[in-house]
């Protein structure tokens, strides 16, 4: 059997190896989390960027249709319109030629 205090120091040598040991898996860890959150902040980053000129484009193409949907009902809002005034030119004349037809006199029948 080994004295006590022989027993002690190879005690106190396995406890020193533990806590080197611990000390270097908790600083490997500290480093593979500080890797993984440099990578996710990177990620992250990326993703922004990439969404925020996602967005830009979106919001380009939806004024882009919007300008021209608006441009289009404007043309067909003035072609009926013209077509409208158009129409109530038409009838106004219409309604001018009547009355002159009704003033004219009548030609007699002639038998023949």
């Amino acid at each position: 059997m080994k004295p006590l205090s022989e027993s002690l120091m190879d005690l106190a040598t396995k406890v020193k190896q533990f806590e080197e040991s611990s000390a270097a898996a908790r600083e490997q860890n500290r480093a593979k989390l500080q890797a993984r959150r440099e990578e996710l902040g990177a990620t992250l980053e990326h993703e922004g960027n990439e969404f925020e000129t996602t967005t830009a484009e979106l919001r380009q193409a939806a004024q882009s249709w919007w300008s021209d949907t608006k441009d289009a009902l404007e043309h067909q809002i003035t072609v009926m319109r013209a077509d409208f005034d158009k129409w109530q030119a038409d009838i106004k004349a219409q309604r001018t030629e009547q009355p002159a037809a009704a003033a004219e006199p009548a030609e007699p029948a002639t038998k023949g």
